[in-house]
């Protein structure tokens, strides 16, 4: 049983890279002897990484020779049908879908999170080739309502959740991590760089000294390095109080195992927002993206104010919550079943002769 993956992988990135262990080692648990092939932006990263095969994803003789072998192409998760960031990934991934289904493939979009799409381009192969994959799991119910707005009617359209719900940081990454924490109790704040949001800094550094002023330690964690590090050193810029910036690539492992101990995380970047669900850390969010309010709503939480005094408040009817600990790992502990099944609904994708030969 072979099963190829296409997403965002190799570019160091925390949160897909997370996706990548996630959906691998869910699929692993239910089908140990499941093989897998990694279209990466750099595979000898995600080799080293991951322990999987992987072949480089623009390469068209070896990403078409792999799909000629594989038995299922899972397509995700993460935010890989979306053109905000760029058009021109959409239209790739969506070929390689378009490909595998050429080639005779069953194709599972796994726990996407859909959206925005804008262009009449994008919108028109998104309907074309969404319609012809055999299932497709989402994260969130707004995708969902997005694919439904688009004309995706065929396959079946299952709310899941995001697949990192079913991680859990190992002894090994805890132990790496052991001596980058500062002393408790201390909050994590993960940034990025996003034009429409510009301005944001002064506030949450206002914010961040007054929390640093309450005796709390503030630790900056890229999620995506090294492209969120200067965004973090512009928000340290403007505190007057001293931040510890955590400048290292760190794996997705490890910095789940960083969230674990915190008192609260901060967070522009989602996977950063679930990394504290699956812990039971308390979090809020800045939005830049509707994916982040999605997921914020779930936890009948709202982006934070992006004015100062608005934000300190939010954060500080958060801590003082002493029930929201609680309430977190109750809906994280739902949304782990969910994610595990998305593994499930892949593995019943896969033709018979192929899970019998693994048996």
């Amino acid at each position: 049983m072979k099963i190829a993956l296409s997403g965002y992988y190799g570019f160091d990135n925390a949160g897909d890279e997370a996706l990548l262990l996630a959906i691998t080692s869910s699929i692993k648990a239910m089908a140990p002897k499941a093989d897998f092939v990694v279209f990466s932006g750099n595979p000898a990263r995600t080799t080293a990484s991951h322990g999987l095969y992987a072949v480089y994803h623009k390469n068209p003789w070896q990403v078409c020779r792999q799909l000629h072998q594989c038995d299922l192409l899972i397509s995700g998760g993460g935010s890989i049908f979306q053109d905000v960031t760029s058009a021109q990934s959409l239209w790739y991934y969506i070929g390689v879908v378009a490909l595998a289904k050429l080639l005779g493939k069953p194709v599972m979009f796994y726990a996407q999170g859909v959206g925005p799409i804008n262009l009449p381009l994008s919108k028109w192969l998104m309907r074309l080739i969404a319609n012809k994959v055999n299932i497709i799991s989402v994260r969130d119910r707004e995708s969902a309502e997005l694919l439904k707005q688009l004309g995706v009617v065929k396959p079946p359209v299952l709310v899941t959740a995001d697949p990192v719900f079913a991680l859990q940081p190992n002894e090994d990454d805890k132990r790496a991590v052991s001596g980058h924490l500062p002393a408790s109790p201390c909050i994590g704040v993960s940034v990025r760089r996003w034009a429409a949001l510009e301005g944001y800094q002064a506030a949450l550094a206002q914010v961040l000294d007054a929390l640093a002023d309450q005796g709390y330690q503030i630790l900056f964690l890229p999620m995506s390095w090294p492209e969120d590090v200067s965004e973090s050193q512009r928000v340290m810029a403007l505190m007057r109080r001293p931040a510890t910036l955590l400048n290292q690539n760190l794996s997705s492992g490890e910095l789940l195992a960083v969230i674990s101990q915190l008192d609260m995380m901060i967070s522009m970047r989602l996977h950063a927002l679930i990394f504290a669900a699956t812990q039971g850390i308390r979090f809020a969010g800045i939005s830049y993206d509707p994916k982040v309010e999605s997921f914020l709503g779930q936890f009948a939480l709202s982006p934070l104010p992006l004015d100062a005094g608005g934000m300190a408040a939010q954060i500080a009817e958060i801590l003082n919550d002493s029930k929201m600990q609680q309430a977190v790992m109750e809906m994280a502990a739902e949304l782990h079943r969910r994610a595990q099944e998305n593994a499930r609904l892949a593995l019943n994708l896969i033709p018979r002769k192929a899970v019998a030969s693994n048996k």
